[in-house]
């Protein structure tokens, strides 16, 4: 059996095999095009790669992709190793295959430099529980769109079905312009964090092509507002319709204007409104959403997409987090 850097040919046929499973709606030929476009952008092509793990028969038959992030954990410089879309084609599972290639993987990573390995776990963690990998603490929030009474703290011209950008100050549709302003409040925003990644100018332009962000403004995707207040951005959010969801995969906010990610709930829950969505969920909303409430939401563990972390570093335990918000791995980060 042998584990080797996939060529493109392997790279296409293996997500061809693996589009049933992480297709998520789209066609074939998009998913492939959209993976492939992530490997040859300038971040995929100098921190992400493919590695799979062939047969007898040099047929590769599992997968998984690993990117070298960068980040700090207890303020010292840490390289982290993410892994990710471990994928073995159905007639060749069961044998160990994929224990095997995350085995490699994880030597590979360590010679490579990395102190530490990091991964999403949306299959059964018993797998990388034996690898090594301790769960992190994580939850997620959701709230219902509609109510069976109107909510006393909801805006009047929401209810009423008016445009928020008619009706916030400020709001408006983000684009490419506004990355600088997004990513010093993003670094100001993980600043407490004990493990945080950091993302370099090139590391966001990665990061916002995997969530599909739309290039330019006035896309009728509605994923990406700001809030401009003063002349400078104060706040944003990125949002992703996966009906009957609208998923909130990141926000921010200056230090000082916190209050303006009330503004930006309030959008989002307009346009779940108006695509008739039936409820709105991430990872990590805003606490001024759970702890007013502003608006009746519920917050849980995750029991699916655990964060998971191990050591690759003989000198370095595995550190134990008091909470999420000491680790909190943003949702970016991990698609």
């Amino acid at each position: 059996m042998q584990v080797r850097n996939a060529s493109r040919d392997e790279l296409v046929g293996v997500l061809t095999a693996a589009h049933a499973v992480w297709g998520r709606g789209r066609a074939l030929e998009d998913f492939v095009a959209f993976h492939l476009a992530l490997a040859d952008s300038p971040w995929g092509r100098q921190h992400s790669r493919y590695l799979v793990r062939a047969d007898d028969t040099d047929r590769p038959v599992s997968a998984l992709r690993i990117d070298s992030l960068v980040g700090r954990l207890d303020d010292r410089p840490v390289r982290i190793a993410e892994l990710g879309a471990l994928f073995t084609i159905p007639e060749a599972r069961g044998r160990g295959h994929a224990n095997a290639l995350l085995g490699r993987a994880l030597e590979e990573a360590r010679r490579a430099g990395h102190e530490l390995a990091m991964l999403v776990a949306s299959m059964p963690q018993s797998l990388y529980e034996r690898a090594g990998f301790d769960s992190l603490p994580a939850s997620e929030t959701a709230c219902r769109t509609a109510m069976p009474a109107p909510w006393p703290k909801e805006p009047a011209w929401l209810s009423s079905g008016d445009d928020p950008l008619a009706r916030i100050a400020g709001l408006r549709r983000g684009g490419e312009d506004d990355l600088a302003a997004i990513a010093a409040i993003h670094a100001e925003e993980t600043a407490q964090q004990r493990l945080r990644i950091d993302r370099d100018p090139v590391a966001w332009e990665f990061v916002l092509m995997k969530s599909g962000m739309p290039r330019g403004r006035g896309h009728d995707e509605d994923r990406f507002w700001v809030i401009e207040r003063g002349g400078r951005v104060r706040a944003y959010v990125l949002l992703q319709a996966e009906p009957p969801t609208l998923c909130w995969r990141e926000h921010g906010a200056s230090r000082d204007a916190r209050v303006l990610l009330a503004e930006l709930f309030w959008c989002a829950l307009s346009l779940a409104r108006r695509r008739r969505l039936d409820r709105i969920e991430g990872w990590h909303v805003p606490e001024i959403l759970t702890l007013g409430p502003l608006y009746p939401a519920s917050q849980r563990s995750r029991k699916t997409d655990r964060v998971m972390l191990r050591s690759l570093d003989p000198a370095l335990v595995t550190p134990v987090f008091a909470n999420e918000e000491e680790c909190r791995l943003w949702e970016l980060d991990a698609l």
